[in-house]
């Protein structure tokens, strides 16, 4: 499913749920109830609730445009790489960011490589994160699937 197609059902799906005006500024579409939706923005689909921190997940910033460039499957598995970042790194993506760099949940910065591919990228997560104390724990589980 191609970038257009995910906007227009998301775009439906919202009109449908939530009637109030909007209006679109720029790469945010702001609803009347001032809540600001920003479509560069990819949350993660699983956060941590078991650790201490004041945020249960981390944010992948990253320079890369287009989120179709994370649809491809994850070296030798079933699973797409946004899938892995987002699902089974409790990681959200940030496209079309100024660089690459990691946010991990208790705030720390991570410069990650710049001018890669998607897939490197995620490599480049995949190997950070793993070398973290609680995300080598997550890693190992990826590896094993």
């Amino acid at each position: 499913m191609n970038l257009r197609t995910k906007i227009f059902i998301y775009f439906l799906a919202a009109g449908t749920v939530n009637s109030c005006a909007q209006e679109v500024q720029g790469d945010k579409i702001q609803k009347s109830n001032t809540v600001a939706v920003d479509i560069n923005f990819y949350d993660a689909l699983k956060l941590r609730s078991d650790l201490n921190f004041e945020r249960n997940k981390r944010i992948l910033y990253t320079t890369i445009k287009d989120y179709e460039a994370f649809e491809i499957k994850y070296q030798n598995t079933n699973m797409q790489m946004d899938f892995v970042i987002r699902d089974r790194l409790h990681t959200a993506i940030y496209l079309n960011q100024e660089k690459n760099l990691l946010e991990s949940m208790d705030g720390s910065r991570f410069d990650l490589p710049q001018n890669i591919s998607a897939s490197a990228l995620t490599d480049e997560v995949v190997n950070l994160i793993g070398s973290m104390y609680y995300g080598s724990s997550e890693v190992r589980v990826l590896k094993n699937d």
